[in-house]
C-alpha cells in the first residue's frame, strides 16, 4: 500500500518525535550525575578502610583531656573514643596525624586524613565547608580565671580587660562578634592560651567547659567559672558529599554507646 506524500510527511515527522523523546528518557538526569560523585567519594573512603584496616584522622593534640600526646602516645577522650568507633568500621588501627586547630579543616579537604577528631563544635559556620557526624559530646564556651581573681564574674566583666583564645575556634567568633571591648589574644595551640593566663599576660581565657574544668583540676591555680557562655556540641568533620561515611561512623558511634564501652570512656576521663 502506498501512502500518499501528505501522509508520508506527518509521518516522518511522527517518527523523528519518537526518537527525540526516547533519546531525553535515557538520557542520565543532571541531578543523579551530580550525586554520582558523592557516592564515589564514600565508598572510596570505607574502600580503603576495609583494605588497610586502618582509619586516619586530624588532631591537634593539646587539648587535654580531649587529646593531647604523652612522650610519642596520643591520649585522651577522644583518642580513646575514636580507637572504639574505628573498630566498629572495621579498622584495627588508627592513625593520628597531628595538626594545628586551624589547619584541620584545610587537611581534611586536602584528604591528608579521612576524618577529623579534635574536639571540634558543630557550627553553622564550619558545615559551610565540611561535613559532621552526629554529635558524640556536649560542651560549652567558659571563662577561666586566675583562682584569685575574684573581680571577673562573668562575660559582661571582661570588657576592657584581655582574653586569650586558640586560633580557629569558636571562642574567636564569639568573642568578637560580642561587642564588649574585649582584647582578644590569639594563639596557636592550647597550651599557650592557658600559659598566657598562668604568667599573667591575659586577664582570662574562654574555652571549652570540658577542658577548661580538667586543666584547673589538675592545675589548682586558676578555676573556671559555672555558668557557661554558650551550648555547643563536638561532632566529627568529614569531607562534603559523604553521606555513606557520615552514616557508617554514626553507626558505629552509636554501637559503641550500646555496647557500655563509651560510658566507660566517659568515666575514664570525666
Amino acid at each position: 500500500m502506498m501512502f500518499k506524500p501528505k501522509k508520508q510527511a506527518l509521518l516522518a515527522v511522527f517518527c523523528m518525535l519518537t526518537l527525540i523523546v526516547s533519546a531525553c528518557g535515557s538520557k542520565p538526569d543532571a541531578s543523579a550525575g551530580q550525586q554520582a560523585p558523592a557516592a564515589a567519594s564514600s565508598n572510596e573512603i570505607l574502600s580503603k578502610i576495609a583494605k588497610t584496616k586502618t582509619l586516619t584522622v586530624g588532631t591537634d593534640a593539646t587539648f587535654k583531656p580531649f587529646e593531647y600526646k604523652s612522650g610519642d602516645q596520643f591520649e585522651g577522650f577522644d583518642i580513646d573514643l575514636i580507637r572504639a568507633v574505628a573498630k566498629e568500621l572495621g579498622a584495627d588501627k588508627v592513625k593520628f596525624v597531628d595538626t594545628e586547630f586551624k589547619g584541620l579543616i584545610p587537611g581534611l579537604q586536602a584528604k591528608k586524613f579521612d576524618l577529623i577528631v579534635s574536639a571540634m563544635y558543630i557550627t553553622d559556620e564550619r558545615k559551610k565547608t565540611i561535613d559532621f557526624s552526629d554529635s558524640y559530646f556536649p560542651g560549652g564556651l567558659s571563662i577561666m580565671v586566675k583562682k584569685d581573681n575574684d573581680t571577673i564574674k562573668g562575660f559582661d566583666d571582661l570588657a576592657g580587660k584581655k582574653a586569650a583564645v586558640q586560633i580557629g575556634t569558636k571562642s574567636v567568633k564569639f568573642v568578637e562578634e560580642s561587642h564588649k571591648n574585649i582584647g582578644l589574644v590569639q594563639v596557636e595551640k592550647n597550651t599557650e592560651m592557658f600559659l598566657e593566663l598562668e604568667t599573667g599576660k591575659v586577664d582570662a581565657v574562654i574555652t571549652g567547659f570540658p577542658a577548661a574544668k580538667a586543666y584547673a583540676k589538675e592545675k589548682g591555680t586558676v578555676k573556671v567559672l559555672p555558668q557557661t557562655l554558650t551550648e555547643e556540641y563536638y561532632g566529627y568533620g568529614v569531607r562534603k558529599d559523604n553521606p555513606e561515611f557520615v552514616k557508617a561512623v554514626n553507626d558505629a558511634v552509636k554501637k559503641v554507646k550500646d555496647s557500655g564501652k563509651y560510658n566507660e570512656i566517659v568515666k575514664k576521663w570525666f
